[in-house]
């Protein structure tokens, strides 16, 4: 039997596209931090990983000297069926940090990254009629389900305790960033003052190819199912440029805002949680 390593005393568990990798970078400057040697290890979400143990986790972590949090991020955690189980037998009652943005941008910024890398066929109208769901399946693309973050929080508040979890909006993280981030350093017992006290530059940048054979794919999303993956890399050439892209027009946004509203009011009942600023 090999010889266990360290293992986390603390995960940043999602939500996707809503500031992990900045808050990843962050942490893993801080002296008294070791974050996993890459991020997104997913090790309680894949069953390959996962089958192999604990020693084989542990082999994600080296040891920094005079670190008292030790930890690893990865979006998937926060809504995969049942993971919080596994976390919380595995390694008990350690500290979970959950970062939350409005449903909406969240679910259009993982849409726009996959049209971006030319594997979503759908447009933004099909999406909605085909992924508007609330239960989270790991087959589908959860463009809406991910959102669904009041069963998702709750689980985990259930699991661990009120006390062992804290919740980040990316929105007031970006807005109050020294202050978010002197309460997350709290929270994981670090010395402020050692820390980062405001956000690096997003780790995420939307980033486009400006060459007409790539602007024509991503003009026109059907034609992506016709396009195998490995020939999808050779549209990826020339000159790069920042692309920002609109959320669905009045009708469809609507709908979606019905779609979020009894779940975000749940998270502002019982959590506490301030969302005046989301659009859903």
């Amino acid at each position: 039997m090999g010889t266990r390593g360290i293992l986390p005393n603390f995960l940043i568990v999602g939500a996707q596209k809503c500031g992990t990798t900045s808050l990843h970078d962050i942490l893993s400057r801080h002296p008294q931090v070791q974050m996993s040697e890459i991020k997104e290890v997913n090790f309680f979400i894949n069953p390959h990983k996962y089958d192999r143990g604990l020693d084989y986790y542990s082999t994600f972590f080296n040891q920094k000297e005079n670190a008292i949090a030790i930890g690893e991020s990865s979006p998937g955690y926060l809504c995969y069926p049942e993971v919080y189980n596994k976390i919380k037998e595995d390694l008990g009652n350690i500290k979970i940090v959950i970062l939350l943005r409005d449903p909406i941008k969240r679910a259009f910024s993982q849409y726009w990254d996959n049209r971006r890398q030319l594997n979503e066929p759908l447009t933004e109208v099909e999406i909605i009629d085909n992924y508007l769901e609330s239960e989270y399946n790991p087959k589908r693309k959860g463009y809406f389900s991910r959102g669904v973050y009041y069963p998702q929080v709750r689980n985990y508040i259930e699991s661990f305790g009120a006390d062992y979890v804290h919740v980040i909006l990316l929105e007031e993280l970006i807005k109050h960033q020294q202050a978010e981030l002197h309460k997350l350093y709290r929270f994981l017992g670090l010395d402020k003052d050692k820390g980062y006290q405001k956000l690096p530059k997003p780790s995420n940048s939307s980033l486009v190819w400006d060459n007409p054979l790539y602007k024509y794919m991503l003009r026109n999303p059907k034609q992506n199912k016709f396009l195998p993956s490995k020939l999808r890399r050779l549209f990826f050439f020339g000159r790069k440029k920042r692309f920002q892209y609109d959320l669905p027009n009045a009708p469809e946004l609507e709908r979606l805002k019905a779609f979020y509203k009894p779940w975000n009011q749940k998270l502002e009942e019982e959590f506490g949680l301030d969302i005046q600023t989301w659009i859903s």
